[in-house]
This record gives C-alpha cells, structure tokens and sequence, in this order.
C-alpha cells in the first residue's frame, strides 16, 4: 500500500505475521528433509561398508585335514573394529587371528581393514608367531595414527597338534583339553601401534585331538546387564565347558547366545566376536 502508516495497522501486520509463519514452517521442513536426504545417504553408504567388511572377513566355518573352526563377528554399529582370520601357511600348517581394534564404528573398521591386509602379508612369509606379529606393531607404528591400537592372538596349529601362539595384549583365550583341563593363552606382549620397539613373545603348548580353542574379543566378557554388571570370564568358561561336546557351530552360536540372554535389553556397547577351533587326529 503507498498510505501513509499501512504496515503498522492491525490487519497488515496480522497477514505478515501469518505469511511470515508459512514461510518459515516451508523453510524448516524444507531443512528436515535436506537432513533426511543426507541420513538417508549416509546410512547406505555405512550399508556398502558393513558388506565390504563382511567380505574381508573368511566365511565363519573353516575345516582342514587336521582342524575344524568357526568364528562369528557381530558389530555394535553398522561396520566394527574386530575381525579374524584364517592362513594357509607354506609348511602346511594353520594360522588362526583375532584382532580388536580401540573405539568403534568407522575408523575402527578401517583399522581393522587395514591390519588385516598387512597380515595376511607377514603370516605368509613370516615363520612363527612372533615375527609377523612385531612387524605388524612395526607398521602401525610407522603410520603413526593418533589414538589408535589394537589387541591382537595368532595361533599357529601344526598337525602334531602343537599350537605355538603369541599375545599381544589381547584377553587370554581359553583351551580345554581332556588331558590338562582349562589353560589360558598369556605369552606375548603389548598392545600393537603404541610402541616402536616392543617385543612379541611366543610360546608352543600341545594339544591332543578334540581339544579346543576358544578366542574371543573385551566385548564378550565386558557385555553387561541392566544392573550393570559385566557377562565375566566365569559365564564364558562355564558355557563353554557346558557345550564342549557339541559340533563347533553349536557350541559358538550357544556361547554368542549366552551373552545376548545375559545382556537383555542393554543396547549393545562393544563389537562381540568369537573363535573357535579344534585339534582333530590327522586323516591318514
């Protein structure tokens, strides 16, 4: 209106108001869905990125002439820092890993990726368990990523049944055997990337056909409960002892079970991943 005073009467100012208040729901919900748009996008992509690091992981069920193993990793994200392998040594022999990388979710997994492709590299031209094990530490090192470690066990299973291991800060595994009972797997050393001269030991026990292995990530032993108590070594080992009759598949899908029931309706805080494996006499 060109009258003088126009923008101040009752009326105008009522339909700016009421315009003003269109426009700005238009404006918010053309923000929220912009927002939907972007969630949308990055939920596929963490989608493509949970299946890629689905495909570096082997297929849970390993058998061999002389070993039988099965392993399982459930993420508390979309994509996770643990991971497990299995390596068709040159002598013959089996490796067996099991990694968990510090924090979780992205740059975990891409970690964890990356770990792996630098064993798999070392296992194969390294003998021991030691070896590949100090210069994966020798490498993450170099790489020098801020904040980042990880717990690691490689296991090397001869067909005479001697497992020869190395630890590098990660829980101690759990054998039982028929002849020596419940023993668990200690010898090695720190945590891999936080020191550029630590130094890996390995240690070789033997096993008797029908023993079994079971290594396992912090976040089976560290699940808790509504009242915030922790699923514990004790439940693990119990479980375990309880199954250790069962075919493998069973006996991992009955211990990932256990920890599910104890844990309720507590949101899921760690990765969880297990291996297992067993000795079996070697076909002649």
């Amino acid at each position: 209106s060109r009258e003088r005073g126009a923008l101040t009467s009752a009326t105008v100012q009522a339909a700016l108001e009421t315009l003003s208040a269109e426009a700005a729901i238009a404006i918010e919900n053309a923000r929220l869905y912009r927002e939907a748009l972007d969630k949308a996008k990055i939920e596929q992509e963490l989608k493509v990125a949970a299946g890629i690091q689905q495909s570096l992981l082997p297929p849970g069920n390993r058998s061999g002439r002389f070993f039988a193993a099965a392993a399982a990793s459930l993420p508390c994200r979309a994509v996770g820092g643990d991971f497990f392998d299995y390596v068709d040594l040159p002598s013959g022999n089996a490796g067996f890993i099991l990694g968990d990388v510090s924090g979780k979710g992205s740059p975990a997994a891409l970690l964890a990726a990356a770990v792996l492709g630098m064993f798999s590299a070392e296992a194969t031209y390294h003998a021991g368990s030691a070896s590949p094990i100090t210069r994966v530490n020798a490498g993450l090192f170099r790489r020098a990523i801020a904040a980042k470690f990880l717990t690691a066990f490689y296991c090397i299973l001869g067909q005479d049944g001697s497992l020869t291991y190395t630890n590098a800060g990660h829980n101690p595994p759990i054998v039982i055997s028929d002849t020596s009972g419940i023993r668990r797997l200690e010898a090695g050393g720190l945590v891999l990337g936080l020191f550029e001269g630590a130094t890996f030991d390995e240690e070789t026990v033997q096993l008797t056909p029908g023993d079994l292995l079971l290594v396992f990530s912090d976040g089976v032993t560290e699940a808790v409960n509504a009242g915030g108590e922790e699923f514990g070594d004790d439940r693990l080992i119990a479980g375990f002892q309880r199954r250790r009759g069962q075919p493998l598949q069973e006996i991992l899908e009955g211990l990932m079970a256990d920890v599910k029931q104890f844990a309720g309706e507590v949101t899921q805080n760690d990765d969880i991943t297990m291996l297992l494996m067993r000795y079996d006499q070697p076909a002649a």
